[in-house]
């Protein structure tokens, strides 16, 4: 039976824990059965109990354990076969995202079987992911901004030019050297967590 877990860091695990329960509670009664997100028929028969602290979501082909301590929310998914599997991460981590956007949350699945290389877990980004991305670009358009500013005037003074520009292109190398390394690390520890 394929079965995988996330750990979502959270101080609102159990906020999130009701959340998902009550909304999938509602997804079971009277909602249209197509769903536009997921492309194909949304899950029948789904039921879900809860507390505070510990939850099951329940649908036709699988089921999901969440359970909420003050540090974090646990999502456990079993699920008949790696159909039903993919589904319920689709569904779990679509809303998960969508209900904790303000705190940023993302979910990152790993697999509990032995099936786990035979199909990728489904994955959300961070939107702080995107976010450092971005400020990283604008923060190296802005340093070469400076820099070539800095070299046109450095340059402008005949006995500055030479040392002007070395400095100028050191620091402009260091700069492009420490983002290359940085996004090298990301893809090495996003290949390592698959």
């Amino acid at each position: 039976m394929p079965t995988a877990e996330a750990r979502v860091t959270t101080e609102r695990a159990s906020r999130y824990l009701v959340q998902l329960c009550r909304h999938a509670t509602q997804m079971g009664h009277g909602l249209p059965t197509r769903s536009p997100h997921l492309g194909s028929e949304r899950p029948k028969n789904i039921q879900a109990e809860w507390s505070e602290t510990r939850g099951t979501i329940t649908v036709d082909r699988g089921s999901c354990v969440l359970e909420a301590t003050p540090e974090a929310l646990t999502l456990r998914i079993e699920a008949e076969d790696e159909d039903g599997l993919q589904r319920l991460q689709t569904i779990l981590t679509r809303n998960l995202t969508r209900m904790g956007r303000r705190d940023s949350l993302g979910v990152e699945w790993n697999r509990m079987d032995t099936t786990a290389e035979t199909a990728p877990a489904a994955k959300a980004t961070p939107r702080r992911g995107r976010h450092t991305v971005l400020g990283l670009t604008l923060a190296a358009v802005l340093a070469v901004g400076v820099h070539v500013g800095l070299a046109a005037g450095i340059l402008a003074i005949p006995q500055w030019a030479g040392l002007g520009a070395d400095v100028v292109l050191v620091a402009v190398l260091m700069k492009i050297a420490l983002v290359a390394t940085h996004l090298w690390r990301r893809r090495r520890s996003a290949a390592k967590a698959r």
